[in-house]
C-alpha cells in the first residue's frame, strides 16, 4: 500500500468535494443574474455562463469518481 499516494488522492478528493458546491453556487448566481437582466444579450451571457458552470460541476463529478476508484485500487494493493 502506497501511503503517500493514498494521502495525495485523499487530498485531491477533498479539494474536488469543496469545488463542487462552489460550481453549483456560481451557476445559481448566473441564473439569478439572467432572470434579472434587462437585455437579451445580458440574459444570454449569464445563461451561457451558468451552462459553463454546469459543465464544470459535471467534470468535477467525473474526476471525483476517477479519484475514488483509484484510491480504492491503491488501498486494495
Amino acid at each position: 500500500m502506497d501511503k503517500q499516494r493514498i494521502k495525495e488522492l485523499e487530498e485531491m478528493i477533498q479539494v474536488v468535494l469543496l469545488a463542487i458546491p462552489r460550481e453549483i453556487s456560481a451557476r445559481e448566481f448566473y441564473l439569478q443574474a439572467a432572470r434579472k437582466a434587462f437585455s437579451d444579450s445580458s440574459r444570454k451571457l449569464f445563461s451561457d455562463l451558468a451552462e459553463q458552470e454546469k459543465g464544470h460541476e459535471a467534470e468535477l463529478r467525473r474526476i471525483l469518481i476517477e479519484l475514488k476508484t483509484e484510491l480504492k485500487e491503491v488501498r486494495d494493493q
